[in-house]
């Protein structure tokens, strides 16, 4: 289990998160829902590891989050990251092999294999930028995979991509859910949510309003922001 106790991030004088306190369980995907604005992403940078954690404290299973290995999470960031002066198969081998995790012996065909397994076989000697949005986020997501991370993160993982491509997104994604990993993604994306999200955590101005099962969220939200928002995007 992933716990969050009682997390404040400021940032220039404004609170960005206010005293969030929740929990995400292995075997289930979790999506942070709500405005932009609303803090989804600041949250998952903190778990991450990207933003400071203190006042507050993120635990897994028991272990200050800062105390997991690099390749314990995985995060796809919104605009890919990927970096563009490498090929899609140096990008996947770039963090195994900096790390001396891997070697090039045994890091090229596991890269090669992630590769098959998404459809990118013919794209490893590529650079990014002549793949198609969807491409690069594969590779996005098959790169966090190599390092077979305990959490995986994804912030907004349908915004740079085409209306059409979200069902896509969402099935591929829902392939990732294992009993060994948290995944969770933040969106203001409801199609999504409603395909494949088992829990929902809905964030307005930096506090939970909302922590309970996609179905709950969606047949009877409990705050009358969430109605809002739900009426408003559907």
């Amino acid at each position: 289990m992933l716990k969050i106790s009682n997390l404040t991030l400021t940032a220039n004088g404004s609170q960005i998160l206010d005293h969030i306190n929740c929990s995400f369980n292995a075997g289930e995907i979790t999506a942070l829902l709500g405005p932009s604005g609303s803090g989804k992403t600041s949250l998952m940078r903190c778990i991450a590891r990207l933003e400071p954690t203190d006042p507050g404290c993120i635990t897994m299973q028991g272990r200050a989050i800062q105390s997991l290995k690099p390749t314990e999470i995985g995060m796809v960031f919104q605009q890919f990251h990927l970096f563009p002066h490498m090929t899609v198969l140096e990008n996947l081998c770039y963090s195994p092999e900096k790390l001396e995790l891997m070697t090039d012996l045994t890091c090229h065909p596991k890269a090669m294999e992630m590769l098959k397994q998404f459809g990118l076989e013919d794209k490893a000697n590529m650079q990014p930028h002549l793949l198609s949005g969807g491409q690069r986020q594969r590779v996005a997501i098959a790169r966090a995979l190599m390092m077979e991370p305990r959490i995986l993160l994804f912030d907004e993982p349908t915004s740079a991509l085409d209306p059409e491509m979200v069902e896509d997104v969402a099935k591929l994604i829902s392939t990732l859910k294992s009993p060994e990993r948290i995944v969770i993604m933040a969106t203001h994306e409801l199609k999504i949510c409603r395909m494949i999200a088992d829990r929902v955590l809905f964030l307005e101005q930096g506090k939970v309003l909302e922590d309970t099962t996609a179905q709950e969220f969606f047949s009877a939200p409990k705050s009358e922001r969430a109605r809002s928002f739900i009426q408003r995007l559907s």
